[in-house]
């Protein structure tokens, strides 16, 4: 049987698949379908040559509830939430993107004010009832409420209602009886229920979240009925899931109940599957995630990728959900160059995406692109773009370039040269900005390079940024795809606590240890996992009056008195080497409690078809800099040889990817199928 793992990218679908039983590997790379995600998911199953019948298992990973929000494309939504509350979505936060930007817009929250309607009811801060749950009072009364809402269904198609009450998170019995209320009266609505998608403090956070929750959910609904229509009508029958934001997988059928919690789905993938062929390299790693639109950055430090519970779809507009800790910019190889109204040139963040793509993709596109560039400069081969399957027009790119060269007084060269450069400063400052962030070095670190265009441009990237080895994974264009398919089933359970630490009662915290992990273990079994999972326990803690919070893992068992004095001293450790300092003997507050059961994944590493075939090369010219030519060896990737040197300049190709040594870089294939590249840092830039 065969389990598939695909990845669909605004520019590209990528699939990678294994045989259990003989241990094949099948691979494809397909243009995407925007309008129709389906039809590239089967031209990919088709392209891998396999027979759907065999697949006992898919998952996927999707970029549709990304793009929704960022294309606010998403479904008619109603806020309901406790009555004099109702402006919590467009008040947001004080901070704003730039503090002496008086043009600065807040964003819109997925909906219109006149959608937010209050409810008279009201929990404490204890999440005990002070004003009883009043539906008739709601919207004018019961009848004022569900008028309100049948109107919007008729002249507006409301789709979806978001509930969030006022510390619901601690007492959901309002939620539940207003849910209940709707699901009577209003049956073909989707409900999103705040205690249930962010059970958390933050009444802002908590409530926008579940604003996008429903945004999201009758769009991933009609998604994964029409992927598994389609699948079935293609003949298959067995098991798929979708990607979660926090690298573990969903079955579809619950997925749809989640929306949110697939928000980051496809960036996820490249994550686990960067860490999973860098970590033979190094524990340190950076990866980077460069595909057609956009290039994603994550931080792995001892061999563990990173997490968080916030991720900003706009400034000022944060969703709390559970995800791998990674950033995204617009620099991809569909990112477009241009010339903004001072007369400097820009690459991105708008992207020529799938359709119509680069100009070399010679189906519409009239800007040049990075993809445009590279081929311009020699880099790409036009007769070897996908393995051979697409051809690049370089006379259309060279067009193209050259006519941005002449806005700029450049030469056509120097300017395709400029757009790299350009590209590849705009990565680095983005994983120099977030290593800061964490708090780390980036020299010190390996990085990994991949995605469709991420091994073209891996080593210019670490000389930017005085990192000695880039690691580029066997199908570096697939990566994504094979960290979809390769990663873990994983569960987080969150409980929002009300807890200090002069007065911890760490019994109770031991009871919600016990209950949330009874729910993360339940959530695997029903993704077919039988194995005992690992079990993860942290603790968000921070000072009495503080505003964050940061994560102390506690030891898997039962919590005690001496548990937790010795989780308040570690929180006291790590508060002095993030900030500088500590206050031991202050107040310790516990914000949240998470609870994460993780599956281990069967799948094994694939072995990459290097060095199975006689060494040879062909050459060509590739251009590296201003007035420099260099006769470069052009290796196909299964043909080089094992362990063995090659300098640079050197261009290896595949059919998912192209990776580029420039000159003193160095070269090793090794036995997984990685390529180790050390880096040439003579012309490293100052800054």
């Amino acid at each position: 049987m065969i389990k598939v793992g695909i990845d669909t990218g605004g520019t590209f679908t990528d699939l990678i698949a294994v045989d259990v039983a003989s241990g094949n590997w099948f691979t494809a790379k397909v243009p995407s379908t925007p309008r129709d995600p389906l039809a590239a998911i089967v031209t990919a199953i088709e392209a891998a040559g396999i027979d759907v019948r065999e697949i006992s298992q898919l998952i996927l990973g999707t970029t549709v509830g990304t793009n929704a929000l960022i294309e606010r494309k998403g479904a008619k939504v109603v806020y309901l939430t406790t009555e004099g509350f109702e402006d919590v979505p467009f008040i947001q936060r004080g901070n704003r993107k730039f503090h002496y930007d008086l043009h600065w817009i807040k964003p819109r929250p997925f909906l219109e004010r006149a959608d937010c309607l209050g409810v008279t009811e009201r929990l404490d801060y204890r999440g005990q009832i002070d004003i009883p749950l009043k539906l008739e009072s709601a919207a004018g009364g019961t009848d004022g409420l569900a008028d309100a809402l049948r109107r919007r269904i008729d002249s507006e198609g409301l789709q979806s209602v978001a509930v969030s009450l006022l510390f619901s998170y601690l007492n959901p019995v309002h939620e539940q009886a207003l849910a209940t209320w709707l699901y009577e009266r209003f049956p073909d609505l989707t409900v999103s229920l705040s205690h249930q998608v962010a059970p958390v403090w933050r009444e802002y956070e908590r409530g926008l979240t579940t604003i996008v929750d429903a945004y999201l959910k009758p769009l991933l609904r009609d998604f994964i009925t029409g992927v598994d229509s389609g699948l079935r009508q293609i003949g298959f029958d067995g098991a798929w899931a979708l990607m979660k934001s926090n690298g573990g997988n969903r079955i579809a059928e619950a997925a749809a109940d989640e929306p949110v919690q697939f928000l980051l789905s496809g960036l996820a993938g490249g994550v686990m599957g960067g860490r999973i062929f860098g970590l033979p390299a190094a524990q340190d790693l950076i990866t980077l995630d460069m595909g057609g639109t956009s290039c994603d950055i994550a931080v792995i430090s001892n061999g563990q990728q990173r997490y968080t519970m916030q991720f900003d779809v706009e400034f000022g507009l944060p969703v709390t959900l559970p995800t791998i800790d990674v950033t995204t910019i617009g620099a991809g190889g569909g990112s477009i160059a241009w010339v903004d109204g001072g007369g400097f040139l820009r690459v991105g963040p708008r992207s020529a995406g799938a359709d119509p793509g680069p100009v070399c993709y010679a189906s519409g596109g009239n800007e040049p692109t990075v993809t445009d560039a590279n081929l311009v400069l020699g880099r790409l081969n036009p007769d070897y773009f996908l393995g051979g399957a697409m051809y690049l027009d370089k006379d259309l790119a060279t067009k193209a370039v050259r006519r941005l060269g002449e806005r700029l007084d450049s030469s056509t060269e120097e300017t395709a040269l400029s757009i790299i450069a350009l590209a590849n400063a705009n990565m680095a400052d983005a994983i120099r900005l977030r290593t800061v962030e964490v708090g780390i070095d980036p020299r010190g670190y390996t990085l990994v390079a991949f995605g469709g265009a991420g091994a073209l441009h891996g080593t210019a990237v670490a000389r930017r940024l005085g990192v000695a080895k880039v690691v580029i994974p066997p199908h570096p264009g697939l990566c994504s795809a094979f960290g979809v398919l390769a990663a873990d089933l994983r569960s987080d359970k969150v409980w929002t606590a009300a807890f200090r630490s002069d007065q911890v009662d760490a019994s109770k915290v031991d009871r919600q240890v016990q209950r949330l992990s009874l729910e993360a273990r339940t959530e695997l079994i029903t993704e077919g996992y039988a194995g005992q999972p690992e079990m993860v326990v942290k603790l968000a803690l921070r000072y009495l009056g503080q505003n964050y919070e940061h994560d102390i893992e506690l030891p898997v068992g039962t919590v005690t008195d001496e548990v937790m004095a010795d989780a308040f001293e570690r929180f006291n450790a790590m508060h002095d080497e993030f900030y500088g300092y500590h206050l031991g003997g202050e107040i310790v507050e516990i914000v949240n409690l998470t609870v994460t059961a993780i599956g281990a994944s069967e799948v094994s590493l694939p072995v990459a078809a290097i060095g199975l075939a006689d060494s040879q090369s062909t050459s060509r010219d590739v251009f590296f800099g201003k007035n420099k030519v260099e006769s470069t060896p052009v290796y196909r990737r299964h043909s080089l040889p094992r362990n063995s040197d090659l300098s640079g300049p050197l261009v290896v190709e595949e059919q998912d990817a192209t990776t580029l040594l420039e000159p003193g870089d160095v070269l090793i294939s090794k036995n997984d199928g990685s390529l180790h590249i050390w880096v040439e840092q003579n012309d490293v830039p100052e800054n």
